[in-house]
């Protein structure tokens, strides 16, 4: 059995090795899947980021169809679909299947995640980039909602974003306290 080293934070730097990322993705899901008693709190507390985001998915859903659709400037790219650690940690915690690429990616292709009909996944398992970049059109929109809808959306977001950070904190303590091998 091989002993687990310490995650890096921030960008996955193996798109360009379909491979190796596949074995990452393996070894963190094996953390969850071998020890969930261990990794007990980050799998809740990934469940609520879960349930945050489906209740914001309708209202980014409704303004993105607006906007969107006729946009000149195409942000469903790779460059713009690469899942970061953060993101990888939370949809294994939530025993997703990762949607890992049939192979290498271009960073200027079309994002191997989009269909005609839009993305081929829900939002909650979407990479952060991805999900959370609101380009200055779609934001003006989404401001347009009525304030009780739009500050419900923002409380949400918001809430989405502390428990991510609680997540993640969750994780690294227990990784730290981690004595087993996988």
């Amino acid at each position: 059995m091989e002993r687990f080293s310490l995650i890096n934070k921030g960008e996955i730097l193996l798109w360009g090795n379909i491979l190796e990322f596949k074995r990452l993705v393996e070894r963190i899901d094996a953390l969850f899947k071998n020890f969930p008693e261990t990794f007990k709190e980050s799998m809740n507390i990934a469940q609520e980021i879960k349930e945050c985001i489906l209740i914001i998915d309708p209202f980014i859903d409704f303004f993105s169809k607006k906007v969107c659709s006729y946009c000149k400037n195409i942000c469903c790219l790779n460059r713009n679909s690469r899942y970061e650690y953060d993101d990888l940690i939370y949809i294994l915690a939530l025993q997703e299947k990762f949607p890992i690429p049939k192979r290498n990616l271009d960073a200027k292709e079309p994002c191997y995640l989009l269909t005609e009909k839009g993305c081929k996944i829900p939002r909650y398992i979407r990479p952060s980039r991805c999900n959370w970049y609101f380009c200055k059109e779609l934001l003006s929109e989404m401001e347009s909602a009525p304030a009780k809808v739009f500050r419900e959306f923002s409380n949400t977001f918001n809430l989405m974003l502390q428990l991510k950070q609680q997540m993640l904190n969750s994780f690294f303590q227990s990784l730290s306290n981690f004595q087993g091998n996988i």
